[in-house]
């Protein structure tokens, strides 16, 4: 009998803990970022950042985020649903959603949006913490090359710390849209190894630091294009801004001489899209020919152009990497083709 009751309190016991097992499961705390990849397609990823908050009620809140696409940032849920490990979560946004299981220690389910499903596994996350001393040897300026295809273009980013201690960082390039700076996100170092990404322009920077020497790969695109990434090197220090002095005649200044405005019609997801351009011919401080290129909707300023010529009636006027523009010249007026890339679109512009 002592055996036999002996038994029944150890089965007891376990009953009550597997009960309470099940309790906490139900239970468990959604509050905090869950994160995890959604597989677009064989070669495209996608981190989708879920943030959820605990309302007084019981409910809970959540925001969308997504580190590799700008255009996925601070977007609301409109629906959530929590109960017994079993999660629902609506974007209206996206007119998609995500549906759940709670499996040991995961959000294992799939995404839901016209025209497809997709299988997706959220875990909690934590932000990396950077120590002081990797703090204090990211903290500064570093400037240096991006080497590309049609030419190189300075990069400059900035690390500072912000009012919570925690790390911050910018990109710039100057030479192509002026103080325009983009955000980093999820920046992370280890073993002498830096990353981190800049969303709104779809890149991702990794680079070993050997030195004082960042030597690296810098990819964008999803997926990047080159797929192997461009080389990237920066390295401590003041960026100081490059004059181009263009070499052209007296007569060839003065038909160029000031502010020339035109539009680029480009074609984008959402139709046509106006992009208003303006090219400056000028002289600096130093007496120097030198010419810019502005696009004020896009705040890229003081963009400046590497190389301008004038030949019966013909011009050329190059923007360093960024692109070329090859037209004909009449009086106060330009006809002609901006070409970037793989993309040529037809731009005219008239001296103002």
């Amino acid at each position: 009998m002592r055996t036999k009751a002996k038994i029944f309190a150890v089965l007891s016991t376990l009953l009550v803990a597997c009960l309470l097992a099940a309790q906490s499961v139900s239970a468990q705390e959604l509050a905090g970022v869950w994160q995890g990849k959604l597989q677009v397609d064989p070669k495209t990823a996608l981190t989708i950042q879920f943030t959820f908050a605990k309302k007084p009620d019981g409910s809970y809140s959540a925001v969308l985020d997504s580190p590799d696409n700008g255009a996925i940032k601070n977007m609301p849920a409109d629906a959530v649903s929590w109960k017994a490990g079993a999660l629902s979560v609506k974007v209206a946004a996206l007119s998609g959603g995500f549906d759940g299981t709670l499996q040991g220690g995961t959000l294992s389910g799939q995404w839901k949006q016209p025209g497809g499903t997709l299988p997706l596994v959220l875990s909690p996350y934590q932000k990396p913490v950077l120590s002081k001393a990797v703090i204090d040897t990211l903290t500064g300026t570093w400037v240096g090359p991006l080497t590309a295809p049609q030419g190189t273009v300075n990069f400059v980013a900035e690390f500072k710390v912000d009012d919570k201690g925690e790390l911050q960082g910018t990109l710039a390039a100057p030479e192509q849209g002026g103080n325009t700076l983009l955000p980093m996100a999820d920046i992370q170092f280890a073993d002498n190894k830096l990353t981190f990404k800049i969303p709104r322009a779809f890149a991702e920077y990794s680079a070993t630091l050997d030195k004082g020497v960042l030597t690296g790969l810098w990819r964008q695109g999803n997926p990047p294009q080159p797929p192997a990434g461009l080389p990237m090197v920066l390295k401590k220090g003041t960026y100081v801004a490059k004059v181009f002095a263009l070499k052209m005649p007296n007569e060839t200044f003065v038909m160029l001489s000031g502010s020339w405005k035109g539009d680029l019609h480009a074609t984008g997801p959402q139709g046509v899209v106006t992009i208003p351009v303006v090219l400056r011919f000028e002289t600096n401080q130093n007496a120097d020919v030198v010419a810019y290129m502005d696009s004020p909707s896009q705040k890229a300023m003081g963009i400046p152009v590497t190389e301008a010529m004038v030949t019966a009636g013909k011009v050329i006027i190059k923007v360093g990497a960024l692109g070329e523009y090859d037209a004909s010249l009449s009086g106060t007026t330009m006809t002609g083709d901006w070409k970037q890339g793989p993309n040529t679109l037809p731009l005219t512009m008239t001296k103002k």
